[in-house]
């Protein structure tokens, strides 16, 4: 299907809806902090930040994984969309089982608050999947005009949360504002699935199913492993620092991931054309420009981040929460970087989304190791520079795997293809 927009045209189209979106998320929040008092905010906050692995979890990477694989096939693209929404409803009963272990095993924040929080992420990860499903197939306005209905909304419910706050059930504010919130994007996810139509005849199809299932997974473990971080700090502050300070660490995560997500969702948009000009090609010198990036990250970040450790404290701790979006906001250049290299290995061998996938995965096992040793001392300025150890260890590791790539001889393209269930097209 051709798509109607002439590239430029169709690129800020996308980008605006979704910068719209994200923008009003940001000033939403700064305006939900000057409306509410601060223990309404910071129940809130606990509850979006401890939310925050549900996203991802609920998405797999079913995203990025058909912006990857349909690009390069013709004939299985129908039989593909089925899998993925067959996947993504699967995803959806174990999100929602992931929410209740939570509710019952981790008290962070009041149950209906934190369980209005949890579907809100569930639904916002399979929106994103719907959406991106509609691109992959030639439809970007759906998601410009998806993007676009959840900044609304969202406008329109801050509004009407600030508006009552000076009535009689102003308590009730957050646990209202997020209902209206999550029927939202209820609705709008309803008739994404409405709009594709999806057949699953593909679910008969083993190896489509194989390739569609392992891709998904390993292109999901960096982002649940950035939400589990996230979700485990949030969890840390609350039970050995201050509580309040997780008002600083979810003001920082939503100012910062407004230019990280608009920065991600570029990278999607690009991400079919990045795909096809990785296939089957010679990654040599691919891999030696990522070399030289992550050695580059490696020699300036890991200074920066000691320095910042010793040095926030006095500097920055007695600006509260704003010391706390300095501070991220100074870590987003590592983030970025960090995101960039992985975003290059994910599309090219199913080896190098592997390596990625493998160090995201260290990466989270370093943040939970030190959270228990940094949050006590440090507090939310502690939990931004555990992020940024995370993102270091995951450069560490795909580092490590590229040298012996780096002097590999060219695989041919027969070396790695996975060849459909057609014996024609090759996704990998």
């Amino acid at each position: 299907m051709r798509i109607g927009l002439t590239a430029p045209r169709q690129l800020a189209a996308l980008v605006g809806g979704r910068a719209a979106f994200r923008a009003t998320t940001l000033l939403a929040n700064l305006a939900l902090l000057a409306a509410w008092d601060s223990g309404d905010y910071t129940g809130y906050a606990l509850a979006m930040g401890g939310a925050a692995f549900l996203t991802p979890l609920a998405s797999i990477g079913i995203e990025k994984c058909a912006l990857k694989v349909i690009p390069r096939v013709q004939h299985t693209v129908a039989l593909l969309i089925g899998i993925f929404v067959a996947l993504a409803g699967l995803l959806l009963l174990v999100a929602l089982a992931a929410l209740g272990g939570v509710l019952i095993f981790v008290h962070h924040a009041p149950a209906l608050l934190a369980g209005l929080a949890g579907l809100y992420a569930i639904c916002l990860g399979g929106n994103q999947v719907l959406v991106g499903l509609n691109r992959a197939i030639g439809r970007p306005g759906w998601d410009v005009a998806n993007h676009l209905v959840l900044a609304t909304g969202l406008a329109c419910w801050t509004g009407l949360a600030c508006w009552t706050e000076a009535a009689p059930t102003a308590h009730a504010a957050p646990v209202v504002f997020l209902a209206l919130c999550l029927a939202t994007v209820a609705v709008l996810n309803v008739l994404l699935l409405a709009g594709l139509r999806p057949g699953f005849a593909g679910l008969r199809r083993r190896t489509l199913v194989r390739v569609a299932v392992g891709t998904s997974v390993l292109m999901a473990i960096p982002d649940v492993v950035g939400g589990l971080s996230m979700s485990l700090l949030f969890w840390t502050l609350s039970v050995t620092a201050a509580p309040a300070e997780s008002t600083g660490l979810y003001m920082a995560s939503v100012a910062s991931g407004t230019l990280l997500n608009a920065f991600a969702y570029l990278l999607r948009v690009l991400q079919p054309g990045v795909s096809r000009a990785l296939h089957q090609r010679d990654l040599t010198a691919a891999y030696n420009r990522l070399s030289r990036v992550l050695r580059l990250l490696l020699l300036v970040g890991t200074p920066y981040v000691a320095v910042a450790l010793i040095t926030a404290q006095p500097l920055l701790r007695p600006l509260g929460g704003i010391g706390v979006v300095i501070l991220y906001m100074t870590c987003v250049p590592i983030i970025f970087a960090m995101g960039s290299a992985s975003y290059v290995m994910e599309n090219a061998t199913p080896q190098a989304l592997r390596a990625t996938a493998v160090g995201s995965a260290m990466a989270l096992v370093t943040v939970g190791a030190l959270a228990f040793l940094v949050v006590p001392w440090a507090g939310a300025l502690g939990a931004v520079i555990l992020l940024a150890v995370g993102q270091l260890v995951h450069a560490a590791a795909v580092l490590r795997w590229l040298r012996p790539q780096r002097l590999m001889s060219p695989p041919s393209a027969s070396t790695h293809p996975a060849v459909m269930a057609d014996g024609k097209e090759s996704v990998s």
